[in-house]
């Protein structure tokens, strides 16, 4: 009976160890959305207009991400606009994302993640922006990490 009831617990172990394994690694990455409202602006050639920001959970802050910026133009064009996504010290810039009437440019990079993450257009040539546009952050999970086993004492001899 002994060995029965071990076998079965055993087996419900490895069962539970074997669906928590999934559902770890079914959450993979964390995401971060800033919607963009589609906008016209006109200002100074180069300056800065802000466009949207969010607040970054405190456990990515430190985070290195992965920034994914689709822009969608209108039959507008504004050359040399850019686009700025900001968090901490670190930014990434997508050049050019007005030049083509009635295009769509998905780009990015990778970013270190302070407390907000912020966008901004960088006025070009006709300082105007029409920017409409979705921007998604994406955090791959951090891998799991063993911890490391203890180092056996050396063996102490007295002779």
């Amino acid at each position: 009976m002994r060995v029965r009831q071990m076998a079965v617990l055993g087996a419900v172990a490895v069962f539970c160890s074997m669906f928590g394994s999934a559902a770890l690694a079914e959450d993979t990455e964390t995401m971060i959305e800033i919607p963009i409202q589609e906008v016209y602006v006109s200002g100074d050639v180069g300056s800065s207009v802000a466009m949207g920001s969010a607040d970054v959970a405190g456990d990515l802050v430190g985070r290195s991400c992965n920034v994914v910026a689709t822009v969608t133009n209108q039959d507008s064009v504004h050359p040399g606009n850019t686009l700025v996504v900001s968090s901490g010290d670190s930014s990434v810039s997508i050049a050019d994302i007005e030049d083509v009437a009635d295009a769509v440019t998905t780009q990015g990079g990778t970013i270190t993640l302070g407390d907000t993450i912020s966008a901004a257009v960088v006025l070009g040539a006709d300082g105007a922006t029409s920017l409409g546009s979705s921007l998604t952050v994406t955090c791959d999970a951090l891998p799991e990490t063993e911890p490391t086993p203890p180092t056996p004492a050396s063996p102490v001899y007295t002779g």
